[in-house]
């Protein structure tokens, strides 16, 4: 169930050169996008109008894509079942050819269910008086249908069940895999997602933070802020890792792991297009606390005189506790304004209850023409000062990377902690770095933990040689270093006959 809280306030061209024969252009790819949401239901809880302004803040961005969109579809509370999904695609995407890039948004309810041979995913579509679910093995038969590669954005609660992802257990097969799919999710398998909403002057507004954080990392000032190398392209690894340090609220997923050619999105950077946000820039000490420690220091950019309040909320039995956030205005100024420039600031954090650890997000938020604007977030682990990790770390036996199969790296951990994980040959040698002194973040597994994915590539970017690993894990806790290794795994090149 995705949920509603309230706050307070391609491609660019490559030249082929063969020989003695002419330089020949590749045909450029044709783009376009459908994009769906629902706000009205009948058995989840409304949402109105989240997912509607989803559905237009992120048709404004995909209009500034460079390589121009020949239809943006939108359908706002209109699709209800797998018959008018399918007509919508097929409006949408009837002249897709091979070699085109096909975007498709999902903005809804995501549920999941626990069935005897692993779990289910599906979605809810309704117009608050027709709901059905549509599975993700119903979703991935309709988009089969669209030649060339996909894009799919799943901005609902379980998303990354969909690409096996954020689960308490590995599963055999995911609904989307395969080299002609490009996945984001919002949330990990046991995750929800959620919305902001405020009311100014009696009218709501509001989005998804998924979403809300997704756009403003394509937002041009002249950069785009998603483009880690500046270089004009927004590749799916480059949005990933944006969407993963700036949504606080959840984890997001990717498929596949680590794509760092596909571009998501092209522009031009001496091109300045809109006016900076009012925030930008934010930037953390580190996100990374110690029990007693506790001040957390960060600045930010400040590009208008503002309103600028601060919400601390925690996490407590796996729910982030909004009603009870702490909120604080920047009194700067005497009228209550802060002043354009660069800011450095330190607000104190207190778990809840006086607990040793856990974890709290800090979020910034202005009040702008007397509309409330949700600017920024990051997520805060907080370890404690000592105690017991309870590491463990396991994986599937085996996997198939040339059939984009990924393995995942449970690491069981019993406190929020920072952790590093190294894929090492079965004879000792490194073949890749999946994370280092990364915190740890709410995943809601059972047992508690995270989970890393492999996509069984080498550092160099190569498949690794047919074989055993191992993963080896280090988690550091206030300075002490713990070390645990799974048992090994097989890399296959084929299924065994």
């Amino acid at each position: 169930m995705q949920k509603l809280l309230g706050i307070i306030l391609l491609l660019s061209s490559l030249f082929v050169h063969g020989g003695n024969l002419p330089e020949q252009k590749p045909e450029t790819p044709r783009l376009r996008a459908l994009l769906i949401g629902c706000d009205h239901f009948v058995t989840q809880e409304d949402t109105w109008p989240a997912a509607d302004l989803n559905l237009q803040m992120l048709k404004r961005v995909l209009e500034g894509d460079r390589r121009g969109y020949d239809v943006i579809r939108t359908a706002s509370g209109t699709v209800t079942d797998e018959k008018t999904l399918r007509e919508e695609t097929r409006k949408a995407f009837s002249d897709a050819q091979t070699g085109d890039i096909s975007l498709l948004y999902f903005s809804t309810h995501g549920l999941l269910r626990q069935e005897k041979n692993g779990y289910s995913a599906s979605l809810v579509f309704s117009d608050g008086k027709e709901e059905n679910e549509i599975t993700g093995w119903q979703l991935r038969e309709i988009t089969d249908q669209i030649p060339g590669k996909k894009i799919i954005i799943f901005d609902a609660c379980s998303s990354g069940a969909l690409i096996g992802k954020g689960l308490s257990e590995p599963q055999q097969t995911a609904c989307f895999s395969g080299s002609e799919y490009k996945i984001l999710c919002s949330a990990g398998g046991n995750e929800a997602s959620w919305y902001w909403q405020a009311k100014d002057g009696g009218h709501f507004s509001g989005a998804s933070y998924f979403n809300a954080v997704f756009t403003s990392g394509l937002n041009r000032e002249p950069y785009c802020a998603a483009d880690g190398n500046r270089d004009g392209e927004v590749t799916l690894s480059e949005m990933y890792g944006f969407l993963l340090e700036n949504c606080a609220v959840s984890t997001p997923c990717v498929y596949p792991q680590n794509d760092e050619d596909f571009v998501l999105y092209s522009y031009a950077p001496e091109e300045t297009v809109n006016e900076p946000r009012t925030i930008t820039d934010l930037y953390f000490d580190s996100t990374l606390l110690t029990a007693g420690e506790s001040e957390a220091r960060f600045s930010f950019t400040v590009h208008r005189q503002t309103e600028l309040y601060y919400q601390i909320v925690y996490l407590r039995d796996g729910v982030w506790q909004f009603a009870e956030a702490q909120q604080y205005q920047d009194m700067e100024q005497e009228n209550g304004t802060v002043r354009p420039g660069r800011k450095e600031r330190t607000l104190e954090i207190r778990t809840p209850e006086e607990k040793e650890s856990g974890y709290a997000m800090i979020l910034l938020i202005t009040k702008e023409n007397g509309k409330t604007v949700y600017q920024a977030s990051r997520l805060l682990c907080v370890q404690p000062a000592e105690g017991e990790i309870k590491l463990f770390v396991e994986t599937a036996s085996s996997f198939i990377p040339l059939m984009g199969q990924e393995i995942p790296v449970y690491v069981r951990h019993g406190v929020p902690c920072a952790v590093t994980v190294n894929i090492i040959s079965i004879e000792g040698n490194p073949v890749r770095r999946l994370a280092y002194e990364a915190p740890s973040r709410p995943q809601q597994l059972t047992p508690a933990g995270s989970v890393f994915y492999w996509d069984g590539r080498m550092t160099n970017g190569e498949i690794a040689p047919y074989g055993w690993y191992r993963a080896v894990v280090r988690v550091s806790l206030s300075g002490e270093k713990f070390t645990a290794e799974s048992r090994p795994f097989r890399l296959m090149y084929k299924t065994p006959d």
